[in-house]
């Protein structure tokens, strides 16, 4: 009966043990383990975590963002490279997607933004070979727009540089002209006032 006893203080003792770890570390378990395996939040995760509270703010839930690209969550699952159910769990458990996942997303819809032909199909696609060639063909299209419009722009602004001199130079002519009428209207009104006083 002693050993009974003994074996259970020993078992109380464990549990209050747990008990004050667990009170150590945050509420939040990371993932599955002997003790839940909840660990202590480093500044470092911290730092992730405010980032995606950022995230999130600007862009969403993960549903409002997979509906806003307009993809099943197969789809969704597939351009992340994560299992459907990963994505099941943190949508039910509100929006509890690793930081990465955020991270990922994030630069998704920002290259969607800088490229607006790139479509999902290009990352998750079965002949990605055909989708790169056909979003290549597109940026070699704006290149080229972009270089077109700007040897126009040069053009055009040489052009304005010699108008711009042919003006400076008329508006030189123009003052040294008036000067010389000033001169010779001073001078013919001097030589008018001597004769009208002789």
């Amino acid at each position: 009966m002693d050993i009974v006893n003994h074996n259970t203080d020993k078992t109380i003792d464990l549990d209050l043990d747990l008990k004050l770890q667990r009170m150590a570390f945050d509420d939040e378990p990371l993932g599955e383990g002997a003790l839940g395996d909840r660990r202590a939040k480093t500044s470092l995760r911290m730092h992730y975590e405010a980032q995606v509270a950022v995230i999130q703010k600007q862009l969403g839930g993960l549903e409002d963002i997979r509906l806003g690209l307009g993809l099943s969550a197969r789809k969704i699952c597939q351009l992340l490279l994560i299992d459907p159910s990963a994505w099941t769990r943190w949508t039910k458990n509100g929006d509890q997607a690793p930081p990465h996942i955020w991270r990922a997303l994030q630069w998704y819809l920002i290259i969607q933004d800088k490229i607006p032909g790139l479509t999902p199909q290009y990352f998750i696609g079965k002949d990605a070979g055909v989708l790169h060639a056909e979003a290549m063909r597109r940026v070699s299209e704006i290149e080229s727009q972009f270089l077109s419009t700007n040897q126009d722009l040069v053009a055009k602004n040489q052009t304005l540089e010699v108008k711009v001199q042919v003006l400076e130079n008329q508006v030189r002519a123009n003052r040294v002209a008036a000067i010389m009428i000033g001169i010779s209207a001073l001078i013919m009104a001097v030589a008018f006032i001597k004769m009208v006083t002789s």
